[in-house]
């Protein structure tokens, strides 16, 4: 018997809380207490590079995977829903708004940490972090359920404790300037929503076993992603 809408996307938010890596894997609570060196902490960020330099196409993805051929009037509705998240990760500044795009903002912390930005564009990937990119671009364009459950419910709403951390431990142990943190204090601003807007949605898309179950799975299959790249840079940057 499914879970009342409610009740499913609380377990799904505890189970991000308890669970996702930028929360509890070594190399990111190593980083919150400044535990990495310099050079380390630069190799982990230009490997994030590949996920937060392309989450306008991720972002996208959502709304193309609303519907067929011949949308719906709901179809028509959930993709106007799914139209500002888009909008935030392009560029408010786009449509009169004053942030500009994520990406830019990534780009301008890795400078902050002294990584140029030819080098941001031009990082080696490593096979787990390439692996972690595939699978959650995989689940953008499988469904709405799976996009959600798998990005705004496994991420996102784990975001505004887990950029708090990574912008302090910039200041404090990294000395980079508040100017260059950007990135993650709109992060910590606009998640919120982006998860309440997916648990909106997500009450109307996963009211029965079978859609509960993928929506399970979609989430489990984005912290295992996650974790995944974590591990992969644990091992080539931190234990080597």
């Amino acid at each position: 018997m499914p879970l009342a809408p409610a009740a499913f996307t609380a377990a799904l938010l505890r189970e991000a809380q308890e669970t996702h890596p930028w929360l509890h894997h070594p190399v990111f609570q190593m980083i919150s207490r400044g535990e990495l060196s310099r050079s380390q902490l630069q190799d982990v960020i230009r490997q994030q590079g590949c996920f937060f330099l392309d989450t306008l196409r991720h972002a996208a993805w959502k709304i193309i995977s609303v519907g067929g051929y011949t949308p719906t009037f709901e179809d028509l509705e959930r993709q106007r829903a799914l139209i500002p998240l888009v909008v935030e990760e392009g560029g408010e500044d786009m449509v009169g708004g004053k942030t500009t795009a994520h990406a830019y903002l990534f780009i301008k912390l890795a400078e902050g940490l002294g990584i140029s930005k030819d080098e941001v564009f031009t990082t080696p990937y490593l096979p787990t972090t390439i692996i972690e990119k595939n699978e959650l671009f995989l689940l953008q364009r499988s469904s709405t359920l799976e996009a959600l459950c798998g990005g705004n419910i496994a991420t996102e709403s784990i975001n505004p404790v887990h950029m708090q951390r990574m912008a302090d431990a910039m200041e404090k142990h990294y000395g980079v300037a508040r100017a260059a943190l950007d990135f993650y204090y709109v992060h910590m601003e606009v998640e919120g929503d982006h998860s309440d807007r997916a648990v909106r949605i997500l009450s109307k898309l996963a009211v029965t076993d079978e859609e509960q179950a993928r929506g399970l799975l979609a989430l489990r299959r984005a912290l295992t992603a996650r974790r995944i790249c974590a591990d992969g840079m644990l091992a080539a940057f931190v234990s080597r």
